[in-house]
């Protein structure tokens, strides 16, 4: 048995990114960071960690070693990622950046993360879609909006997950500008052992920036 959470894969929900914040986008980081402590170890669903993780493909030159669990910033971050092997530069690039994100909120909240098998806790970030209204970040897509509420509505109906439709819902995630591959791997790795899924119970359903951001807890059995 084990728990496992979802939280926001969006880099503005990072501290010190988005410069002219809001007082409650402090409060989200906060709610977002004290769900992570409820474990003291996660596992993504990913079969090894990316060597170093960071902002880089965002014009950030900040990210955490997770090697050494160092956070890395300026000089140190670009002297890091230039000592990366050929193969380890291949990691670091070919990471998720649903990754990336879960890995700077994990260690801001001081918890351990890991791949799969060094802990049954899964860390499942999610970012729902950035279409579903006219003034998200992207141009409005038809049915994202629906897309979202079926995501949504799929993990948070009970007392367990329709998991084979919430697979179904991962598997349109791409052509609805949502990202949910992460999730889509967490949840395939829970039932090919057999397992049942809470609902989802959420702390956070609201939008960010116009685009529906959820976070929250549950667990496998």
């Amino acid at each position: 048995m084990g728990a496992f959470a979802i939280i926001p894969a969006a880099p503005v929900l990072l501290e010190n990114i988005d410069r002219s914040e809001t007082a409650r986008m402090v409060e989200l980081r906060t709610v977002i960071r004290d769900t992570v402590r409820t474990q003291t170890h996660w596992a993504l669903p990913i079969e090894t960690l990316p060597p170093v993780a960071g902002l880089g493909g965002w014009g950030i030159d900040r990210g955490v070693d997770t090697r050494t669990g160092r956070l890395l910033s300026g000089t140190d971050w670009v002297e890091a990622v230039d000592t990366l092997t050929t193969d380890e530069r291949g990691l670091a690039e070919a990471a998720d950046s649903a990754v990336i994100v879960a890995l700077l909120h994990a260690h801001a909240a001081g918890v351990e993360v890991g791949p799969l098998g060094t802990s049954e806790n899964l860390l499942l970030p999610i970012d729902l879609s950035g279409a579903a209204a006219d003034d998200a970040p992207l141009a409005p897509i038809d049915g994202a909006a629906d897309f979202d509420d079926a995501v949504v509505e799929t993990l948070t109906s009970g007392p367990t997950l329709d998991t084979a439709s919430l697979v179904d819902l991962c598997e349109q995630a791409e052509s609805m500008a949502a990202s949910l591959s992460v999730l889509a791997a967490g949840i395939r790795h829970v039932v090919d052992y057999g397992a049942r899924v809470s609902a989802l119970e959420p702390v956070i359903d609201e939008r960010v920036h116009h685009v529906r951001t959820l976070c929250g807890t549950g667990s496998w059995a």
